[in-house]
């Protein structure tokens, strides 16, 4: 199985910087829970955030009114320690669910794989309350050897502007294991708060995805790959290179966003039922991506076109 590498969720690697942190709060929770952390035992949405109280309201609400604070104000601020220190008392709890060697488990991971890859493209099932398309996921795919990778920063909009309507248009599949740790169950019983622990348990099945998209009955099928690189070797290495030896045809686009808005995006999005992403990874990014793009578009791929849609096919 080739390597699979997707940055933004190396948390488990740092999580424990903020295991010790302390914050001031009532609740009544098991001992072992170290102070201040409140596990999550209820249904996170906008109206129940992923943190309680009035900071993590103000913070909330500021972010999505557009008010974006620097990183350095989102490094030092109480809530962003707090959402770390929750994300690291559930790897504590949970360990590395990848180690996890029952019969149960092995058939509940092929039972999760054979859900994913049974999905269609995006399409188009309704508006929210806001005008924004919702998306069901059982459309039609094409097999055309269509791959089209996303790059961009965490929470810079990749999905809903640019996967989901691509993947409508295309009739492409989206491989995101994002969808893939949501199905397991640390995952749903933390409310998204134990996605460090399961990080390497739902990248080996992201890896069983991508093999049938390569070698396997999906092959050739056209396929979405959501991703935050800011390192163009291991994305060639670990995407590209395995795909266009598929015979398929690569391209890129890319969903620009400051890092600045980009990190306290992903905050909101924790605080309201999102997956839990160590700080100190989701804001390490800066321009990183955005250079692997601006490299990679005019490089000339397999097919003998320019990775980047939009660049000069005579592109150096």
């Amino acid at each position: 199985m080739m390597k699979i590498i997707k940055p933004m969720l190396v948390a488990c690697l740092l999580t424990a910087m903020t295991a010790g942190a302390v914050f001031a709060g009532e609740a009544d929770v098991d001992p072992a829970v170290p102070e201040g952390v409140v596990p999550v035992t209820w249904e996170v949405t906008p109206e129940h955030l992923m943190i309680e109280g009035d900071e993590a309201r103000e913070l909330y609400e500021r972010i999505t009114a557009g008010d974006y604070p620097d990183l350095e104000e989102l490094k030092a601020n109480p809530v962003v320690a707090q959402l770390d220190a929750l994300a690291a008392y559930y790897k504590s709890l949970y360990g590395n669910t990848a180690e996890i060697n029952t019969p149960e488990r092995e058939a509940l991971r092929e039972e999760i794989l054979n859900w994913f890859l049974s999905r269609g493209s995006a399409r188009v099932d309704g508006t929210d309350e806001n005008g924004y398309p919702v998306y069901t996921f059982d459309g039609p795919l094409k097999s055309e050897y269509q791959m089209e990778l996303v790059l961009g920063l965490p929470a810079s909009g990749k999905s809903t502007r640019i996967v989901n309507p691509d993947s409508d248009t295309m009739d492409a599949f989206i491989l995101d294991p994002d969808d893939i740790k949501a199905q397991l169950p640390e995952y749903k019983e933390s409310h998204g708060a134990g996605a460090d622990a399961v990080h390497f348990e739902g990248m080996n099945l992201m890896g069983k995805a991508l093999d049938a998209f390569l070698e396997g009955d999906m092959k050739g099928v056209n396929v979405i790959l959501p991703i935050v690189s800011s390192d163009l070797d291991d994305l060639m290495e670990n995407y590209i290179h395995p795909f266009e030896e598929a015979g398929y045809n690569v391209k890129a686009v890319f969903r620009d966003a400051e890092p600045n808005e980009a990190a306290a995006r992903v905050v909101m999005r924790e605080l309201s039922g999102g997956q839990l992403i160590n700080s100190a990874v989701a804001f390490s990014f800066g321009y990183g991506p955005q250079e692997v793009y601006e490299e990679l578009s005019t490089m000339i791929n397999a097919q003998g076109e320019t990775y980047g849609y939009d660049v000069e096919e005579n592109a150096a």
